[in-house]
């Protein structure tokens, strides 16, 4: 097993902060400005700034990867091409529209690996159906937050209701009990309601790509219209979204930006 030496110098990189309140991030690179993902480099790697202007800076980064197996020594590995190979037969007719899962670039965190990515016709009674369900999602969530509220104060108050220690000690534990459950049925109610979320998005879904181990993800034959693009983490302790919007006019190739094309909405609604 032999490793390469990587030199890698970016034309733009942006190097992702920490959002307020938070310890230091990892560093996630684009390509330029406000552009793709590309990778995300871990907090503590080597990073030479070549240059810095308007906020952005131009970076070097070195660090080794796995060579292939019997690739001959110095020999220049090219990464995979992005999005899946091309079938035999004719072309496909329609706009070829690609993107990138990436992080978020205040938080950094790994790309969104193999998850199903869903290319939806945008409609007005897609996204008041898609509003309503929030709505109600929203306040059920709500509710049980304002229950986890008071049950906290009810446990700090439950150790000093009584001269008795074991009686308090009692109603401690009953509060316990309580609160552990509130807490996994909000878990659960949230599961339920991106759950209701995915299935609002894939009966309108008119294509389905699965992303690959870097985010990306591709769709072909794309016909003009309004589209939106959604994926949802089904699991993790905070399981994240993507949301993008486009007008598709032609048969032009689109690359949908993480930024410029972010959708006016959030796939799950925002609930953690």
């Amino acid at each position: 097993m032999r490793h390469t030496k990587a030199l890698l110098t970016l034309a733009v990189l942006g190097l992702g902060t920490p959002a307020p309140g938070q310890g230091r991030a990892d560093l996630v690179l684009l390509d330029a400005p406000r552009g793709a993902w590309l990778a995300t480099v871990k907090e503590g790697a080597v990073v030479t700034v070549l240059e810095q202007r308007d906020g952005w800076r131009r970076v070097r980064v070195e660090g080794w990867t796995m060579a292939p197996a019997g690739a001959p020594p110095d020999v220049s590995v090219q990464p995979p091409p992005a999005g899946p190979s091309a079938l035999p037969g004719a072309a496909p007719t329609g706009a070829r529209v690609r993107g990138v899962l990436a992080p978020d670039i205040r938080s950094g965190g790994s790309a969104g690996a193999n998850l199903l990515v869903l290319l939806v016709r945008e409609s007005a009674a897609l996204l008041a159906d898609h509003r309503r369900a929030g709505e109600d999602c929203r306040a059920r969530v709500g509710d049980k937050d304002r229950e986890i509220e008071g049950l906290r104060a009810d446990l700090e108050r439950a150790l000093n209701s009584s001269d008795n220690f074991r009686e308090a000690a009692t109603r401690n534990d009953r509060m316990r009990t309580r609160l552990r459950a509130a807490e996994k049925e909000r878990q659960l109610i949230v599961q339920e309601c991106r759950g209701k979320a995915q299935d609002i998005f894939e009966r309108a879904a008119v294509q389905r790509a699965i992303s690959d181990g870097g985010g990306r993800f591709e769709f072909e034959g794309v016909e003009p219209g309004r589209y939106g693009v959604v994926a949802l983490e089904p699991s993790g302790e905070r399981p994240r979204s993507w949301s993008f919007e486009c007008l598709i006019a032609g048969a032009e190739a689109r690359v949908l930006d993480p930024s410029a094309d972010r959708a006016g909405f959030e796939a799950d609604w925002g609930l953690r």
